[in-house]
């Protein structure tokens, strides 16, 4: 209608009329811009407050996936520990040296078989790193990445999701560590199942260089486990915080 009325005016040579009516279109395309923009920033707003609960309710799952991953961890490197220190007759180091420097162990309760059982079982449980990303993938898989406005914010969520990567890469060399270990305990003659008191499996490690070796191998692997799991879950809880704090405002 505004058109025929633009057109006919131009033909009279109505050039007031023409301006007004220019005007008219111009700021109706205008103002059908500025809705489609706004409603596109608030569907945006919305998407963004999504990711970051899922990321947030992720992050909580994770921490409480490390702590029990950290738990385990935690009774293997007792476990380790004890045996090493009854076959070797000398109590392990605090710090070990490497060539990355120096390695401090971290600390561990002492290996109690009423709470946590066989020494043996301790040493064959090896619980790794699920993760639960599946927020974060759909974001980066769909784009989603480009709507989060705080773009620090963004690359510390993305820093954490590549540092439990990196963990799962570790975990995959633990592995073969294990793998070993238990290679040399049933050359041995023993099982993870068997219910011998640590003292008594010690023996069999100090009477056996190759056992004893793989055993000081993987208490190495176990304690950068430990470690390693205690800086993600201080990394994963700072996150949860901050994002908990951006999704409430």
């Amino acid at each position: 209608m505004i058109l025929q009325r633009l057109a006919t005016s131009i033909r009279k040579q109505d050039w007031f009329t023409v301006v007004i009516e220019t005007l008219i279109v111009v700021f109706g395309v205008f103002i059908g811009l500025q809705v489609n923009n706004w409603n596109e920033a608030r569907q945006n707003r919305t998407l963004e407050q999504a990711y970051l609960a899922g990321i947030a309710s992720d992050l909580e799952n994770d921490i409480d996936e490390i702590d029990e991953i950290a738990r385990i961890a935690g009774i293997r490197l007792s476990a380790l520990g004890i045996l090493l220190e009854t076959a070797e007759g000398n109590p392990l180091p605090d710090v070990v040296s490497s060539a990355r420097g120096l390695i401090e162990i971290e600390p561990s309760e002492p290996f109690d078989p009423a709470v946590s059982g066989s020494a043996g079982f301790a040493l064959f449980v090896l619980t790794t790193l699920e993760g639960h990303r599946l927020t974060y993938d759909t974001m980066i898989n769909t784009g989603g990445a480009g709507i989060v406005r705080d773009r620090a914010l963004l690359r510390r969520i993305q820093g954490y999701y590549a540092i439990a990567e990196s963990t799962r890469d570790f975990e995959d060399e633990m592995k073969d560590s294990r793998l070993t270990l238990v290679a040399s305990q049933q050359a041995a003659g023993l099982s993870a199942i068997d219910e011998m008191p640590p003292e008594a499996l010690a023996t069999f490690f100090a009477e056996d260089p190759a056992l004893l070796a793989a055993a000081r191998n993987y208490w190495i692997y176990t304690n950068r486990h430990l470690k390693l799991m205690k800086d993600l879950r201080t990394i994963a809880v700072t996150l949860r915080d901050e994002i908990t704090g951006e999704t409430a405002l």
